[in-house]
């Protein structure tokens, strides 16, 4: 009963076929006389492909148009195009649901799929070349035969996979059962078999169902030169295009015979011209694409009569008998859906090691060489290490496979015998070893465990430079000449393999590779190649057409390769690549890519150096192997550190970061002692202070006031320090002892690790252990590797003289290097921050003198990195601490520019750290303290300020005057306070936009061109400020961040009394004079808005609004008007264009409204209200709304206000307010904000 369901369900799936098979009797004739059913006119020239659908439309490629012409309903002229990306298209095919298959491989190198009724395409298969063949067969496989390329191939429709086989041929030129020599027309049967028109073979092969050996059609007296089409009747029959003699012939019960322009090639109605493929119509009308004629010729059935009568066919319009089995079925196949879910949970334990890393893990720079030429050989390429750590290496020169036991030095297991020069290798979890034999024997040959002899597995066209076995016992091969990867399962007996990456021909788009060499597989059948002429590494996600660049070119801020040639991942799926043109191994984790081994990127034979590495393997304690393939040798790097995931807290902060500008003390004189200089806040936000006075080193753990502990030794005036995740502390000793001191953890005695010049006012130890030095009176930067034992150190930055050269430092102070190994100094006698790449001795100015668009320093001390790389300064003699980011450098505390000893100023500053939370502490030099920089707000969502406020929170009565008609002009209405403080105020009359950075009273007037009074100005989280531009323009512009270039990015009839962007990019302008807010999606390729809000007539109702100006979004993107007409505040629920009044008229809220013109969310939600002809600011809370500023009634004192229009919170919540009558923006100080509810 199951065999009969089954049988059921797979013919239950086959659907019509979308092509005619029309029933001949054999004396059909044919006119011969044709009609010309196009000509060069509707086609173009050279037409190639045509096809006729069972419902007679008839689709021909205009290959000189780049189109696709199509006649429906008998039509005599073309009823339908399609076009769009099509170059030079020579084959078509049409699936029963009216989908379009198009080659598009001539300059595109792929199939296109037009779905029914779509206007655009899809690739559909990447193949390299056109197909001068396309068919679909009735499992939805796609074929395409490669004229060029000598072979015909196919992929299955049924998935997304890229991945296609060759099912004709071998791509080589030849006359053989296996070969091909141009092959052009093509068509599949229902049983699957295979028919090509092998053109300058002049035959015709039959493929039987996934045979590779092709059989002869013998076509009896009739000789065929050059076919180029065929096709089969319902019985089978064929019927050929011999465009070599300009005819066509068919066969039948007695034969072939000639059927069509039967005379001698020419241009008359009777012949044809190099013709190239027909097609039939449902009455069996014969349409031939005469490509030497440019036109499409059309041959009427005229007779068709069986069984010893003859029926005369004049008006063909009854159909043939057709067959009614499809292309479009669902393959059922030999693994089922079942089998394969279960496969999933079939899996082998697998052979190969992956460990896994920290993000810091180190390698010993100095690797051990386990074998040298006399063991290997020459240029050994591949290498395997299993999970017993039992190695195997790839003898290229000798021709053979030598295995090692963990640590042996005698071979336990040698393979050769039939191999030629061997690649690479791969080792299954049972011990089988599979070895490419390509290079002479095109093949790749499997040693099972313990037997002496060979035998294949799979045939390749060349050397496997790259082989794999992934957990469902497929094995890969990378096919380094070919530009392409093949896999075949190894279930089966067959060697046909399949193309799994590539395109068979070589480029550098996202489907095709460039001497591809290693590759992985990982458990999820992701496919990682090194595609070395590229200098990339390709990501193949399983199901996927097209890969994905995951390192090298075309992959921004990976890392730079050239000529990668081996990748593998760690237990974490982060790359390991060996980086060959660059002698190096580089390796990926949460930070990036980094340099692991060979980082000095020259070429040489020393225990830290590479010439031109290989392959790499780990074995099961994290320690590499490379191939060492110039040096002809193997290379051990021994894993020294696999602890640190950090060696300093690095905070990741968003552009618009603020922190509390008062400081508070965290410790003082009788603690930190005089003259404080280093401070060092631990992973576990432990306190470290070298205090120069007592000579020791006084530590706090995580909240306490007074110390936990204080550290003495030998130490003479230190001057910085550091301590490791581990909890060593390195000291400095240098004033009087030229060294750095160590205490291990939890030891009160020190020991001398490194010898230096002099001081260090900067001390660094990085990920890999290295201890940095900032030798201060020697004008260089020192540094020596701490898991040695001796004490010398080496210079990395500076010549010994001051200068100010990229080679030169003069008093270097702070120092910092990143997860890279990339040297940050403070150069403090060249005012300047110097950036030294690893291996450099040449330096970057990154910041300070000779760096335009940065800032200006005096003598930097401090330096720090944050989480993503910006950089932070204790700008020293400025007394003033310095940050940047994504807009640049800023000022963060300390902004006046005065010493003093105030909690918002600073007096010499000399290092400067991070905790974990982000907050920042300054050593305060001359005001003998450590200062602690409370971080106040860090989102990343938000351009602007939303704070936190309680119930209770209150604001100073009296404002002070922020900026004066003098500044702004008169009337002002717009106001904006960026993330990080920045204050931007349209001046009206100048048709300028003014800002102040934070802390400052100096501003900066921005003019823009063709800008006429600007209402509201709105900035984005990247910078971009778009800028209300309708009272003579109706438009809004956005101007680039830090540039003067602008775009319009809304048109509009009035000007935006208020502009907003939400969190999902959205525009929204409030026209005041229209009674609607506008909205549009930003980058969407229109300028054009639609209604958010109003109908447009002034009105009460729900949907209406009058005169609204002020808006604001929420995260929900729920919208916020004050309907200002109206006296309310409309509530407009996302997607909707009705309102509700939430406070003022119509609503249930305690408070009363006079004409609110602006409106801000805090950040729970809490609303802010401009109540302009109450000239006061009201704002809600737990408690119901309440006046908060302005309570007095108008007037133009300190404590009043007069017709305010709009208001902006800085991040300290502080309230601006343009206090439009008074023409003043007013600045309302937050008093208390505590004890919240």
């Amino acid at each position: 009963m199951f065999n009969i369901w089954l049988l059921s369900l797979f013919i239950d799936q086959i659907s019509a076929i979308a092509y005619n098979l029309p029933k001949f009797c054999a004396n059909a004739t044919w006119n011969p006389v044709a009609i010309t059913f196009a000509d060069v006119t509707i086609i173009g020239t050279y037409p190639y492909g045509i096809f006729v659908n069972t419902n007679n439309t008839v689709y021909v490629p205009d290959r000189l148009n780049n189109r696709v012409q199509i006649w429906a309903n008998n039509s005599a002229t073309p009823t339908n195009t399609i076009s769009g990306g099509l170059n030079t298209s020579y084959s078509l095919f049409v699936t029963d649901n009216g989908d379009i298959y198009v080659d598009n491989g001539y300059a595109n190198n792929r199939v296109d799929k037009w779905a029914f009724n779509s206007n655009s395409s899809v690739p559909a298969m990447y193949n390299c070349g056109p197909c001068f063949g396309l068919f679909i067969d009735i499992n939805n496989m796609l074929y395409c035969s490669l004229y060029n390329s000598n072979k015909v191939i196919a992929k299955s429709l049924n998935t997304n996979l890229n991945i296609w086989n060759t099912v004709a041929g071998t791509g080589t030129v030849g006359a053989t059962s296996t070969t091909l020599n141009s092959p052009s027309g093509i068509f599949v049967d229902n049983n699957l078999n295979l028919y090509v028109a092998d053109n300058s073979n002049n035959r015709i092969q039959k493929f039987a169902s996934g045979q590779l050996n092709g059989t002869t059609i013998s076509t009896g007296a009739i000789i065929l030169a050059n076919p180029t089409g065929i096709v089969l009747d319902f019985d089978g029959y064929l019927f050929i295009v011999d465009q070599g003699h300009g005819r066509i012939i068919g066969s039948g019960p007695y034969g072939y015979r000639c059927i069509a322009a039967c005379s001698s090639p020419g241009s008359s109605s009777s012949q044809l011209g190099a013709p190239f493929s027909l097609s039939f119509d449902s009455y069996g009308n014969i349409f031939v694409s005469d490509l030497g004629n440019n036109r499409i010729q059309k041959f009427f059935l005229v007779t068709n009569g069986c069984n010893g009568t003859t029926s005369v066919n004049s008006t063909p319009s009854v159909p043939l008998l057709t067959s009614t089995y499809g292309p479009n079925s669902t393959t059922v196949s030999s693994s089922t859906g079942i089998e394969k879910n279960l496969a999933k949970y079939i899996v082998l334990g697998l052979s190969y090691n992956l460990p896994k890393f920290s993000a810091y893990a180190t390698w010993s720079s100095n690797g051990v060489t386990l074998f040298n030429t006399t063991t290997v050989g020459t240029y050994p390429y591949g290498l395997f290490v299993d999970t017993n750590n039992t190695l195997y290496v790839c003898e290229f020169s000798q021709n053979a496979i030598q295995v090692w036991l963990e640590g042996g030095t005698i071979p336990i297991r040698t393979i050769s015998g039939g191999l030629s020069h061997p690649y690479t290798m791969f080792v299954t979890v049972n011990g089988d070893v599979y070895v490419d034999n390509g290079d002479s024997n095109s093949q790749v040959d499997k040693w099972a465990v313990n037997r002496t002899v060979g035998v294949s597995v799979m045939i390749v066209k060349a050397a496997c430079w790259g082989l794999f076995v992934d957990i469902y016992n497929n094995i890969y091969c990378s096919q380094y000449a070919y530009h392409q990867v093949v896999t075949k399962s190894l279930n089966s007996s067959s060697n046909m393999w399949i193309v799994a990456a590539g395109t068979d021909c070589s480029g550098s788009i996202s489907n095709t590779l460039y001497y591809p060499r290693g590759i992985y597989v990982d458990t999820d059948l992701n496919l990682y190649v090194a595609d070395c002429g590229n200098n990339r590494i390709q990501l193949f996600l399983s199901n996927q057409l097209n890969s994905i660049t995951v390192a090298g070119t075309g992959a921004p801020s990976t890392i730079d390769l050239i000529g990668p040639s081996g990748v593998v991942l760690d237990g974490n799926g982060y790359l390991f690549i060996t980086d060959t043109g660059n002698q190096r191994i580089v390796g990926s984790g949460p930070n990036g890519f980094r340099c692991l081994v060979g980082c000095s990127r020259v070429q040489g034979s020393a225990s830290n150096q590479l010439y031109y590495p290989m392959t790499l393997s780990f074995d099961s304690h994290g320690n590499m192997f490379i191939t060492d393939d110039f040096n002809y040798r193997i290379q051990k790097f021994f894993k020294t550190s696999n602890i640190y995931s950090t060696t300093i807290n690095q905070p990741s902060f968003c552009p618009s970061t603020t922190w509390y500008t008062n400081a508070i003390t965290f410790a003082n004189s009788s603690t930190a002692g005089t003259l404080v200089f280093g401070v060092f806040i631990s992973i576990n936000n432990t306190v470290y202070v070298a205090n120069q006075q007592t000579n020791t080193v006084v530590v706090w753990f995580e909240g306490s006031t007074n110390p936990d502990k204080i550290l003495s030794g030998s130490l003479s005036t230190p001057f910085d320090l550091f301590v490791t995740p581990l909890g060593d502390i390195y000291v400095d000793n240098g004033l009087s002892n030229s060294r750095v001191d160590k205490f291990s953890f939890n030891s009160s005695i020190s020991s001398s690790v490194m010898s230096v010049p002099n001081l260090c006012t900067g001390i660094f130890v990085d990920i890999s252990n290295t201890l940095y030095c900032s030798a201060f009176a020697s004008h260089q930067v020192v540094k020596k590797w701490l898991n040695d034992n001796v004490l010398t150190s080496t210079i990395v930055a500076g010549n010994g003289t001051n200068g100010s050269t990229a080679t030169m430092l003069t008093y270097p102070i702070g120092v910092f290097v990143d997860a890279k190994f990339n040297l940050y100094v403070a150069d403090s006698g060249n005012n300047r921050i110097q950036m030294f790449p690893v291996g450099q001795l040449t330096g970057i100015s990154l910041a300070g003198a000779s760096v335009p668009g940065t800032i200006t320093l005096n003598q930097p001390n401090g330096i720090t990195l944050d989480g993503n790389g910006y950089l932070f300064i204790a700008d020293c003699f400025n007394h003033r601490i310095i940050g940047s980011g994504p807009y640049g450098f800023r000022c963060l505390f300390g902004c006046t520019t005065i010493a003093g000893s105030a909690p918002s100023q600073l007096y010499l500053p000399g290092t400067l750290r991070f905790d974990s939370y982000g907050n920042i502490y300054v050593a305060d030099r001359y005001n003998y303290r450590v200062q602690k920089f409370m971080l106040a707000s860090n989102s990343c969502t938000l351009s602007y300020n939303q704070p936190t406020f309680c119930s209770n929170a209150s604001w100073y009565s009296n404002a002070s005057t922020f900026a004066s008609s003098s500044t702004i002009g008169s009337l002002p209405y717009g106001i904006f306070i960026d993330g990080i403080n920045t204050v931007y105020i349209p001046n009206r009359v100048s048709n300028t936009i003014l800002t102040w950075p934070q802390g400052s009273n100096t501003y900066t007037s921005n003019s823009y061109s063709n800008l006429s009074n600007p209402y509201s100005l709105f900035m984005s989280i990247t910078g971009d400020i778009y800028i209300d531009n309708g009272y003579s323009y109706g438009r809004v512009d956005k101007y680039t961040f830090n540039t003067s270039n602008h775009v319009t990015v809304m048109n509009v009839n009035g000007s935006c009394y208020g502009l907003f962007i939400d969190i999902n990019n959205n525009l929204y302008c409030s026209l005041k004079n229209l009674h609607q807010v506008v909205t549009l999606l930003l980058n969407n390729g229109t300028t054009i808005p639609t209604i958010a809000a109003g109908n447009g007539s002034a009105g009460s109702l729900s949907n209406m609004l009058n005169s609204p100006q002020g808006i604001y979004v929420d995260s929900n993107s729920n919208l916020y008007i004050a309907d200002s007409a109206n006296n309310r505040i409309q509530f407009v629920q996302t997607g909707q264009l009705n309102g509700v009044a939430i406070a003022g008229n119509g609503s249930s809220a305690n408070i009363i409204l006079n004409y609110p013109t602006g409106i801000v969310l805090d950040v729970n939600g809490y609303l802010f209200i401009v109540d302009s002809y109450n000239h006061r600011i009201v704002a809600s809370s737990y408690y119901g709304f309440r006046c908060i500023v302005g309570c007095s009634g108008g007037g133009s004192s300190a404590s009043q206000l007069s017709f305010p229009q709009s208001m902006a919170f800085d991040s300290y919540g502080n309230i601006y307010v343009t206090d439009r009558n008074n023409s003043r923006v007013q600045q309302f100080t937050l008093q208390t904000n505590s004890n919240c509810i």
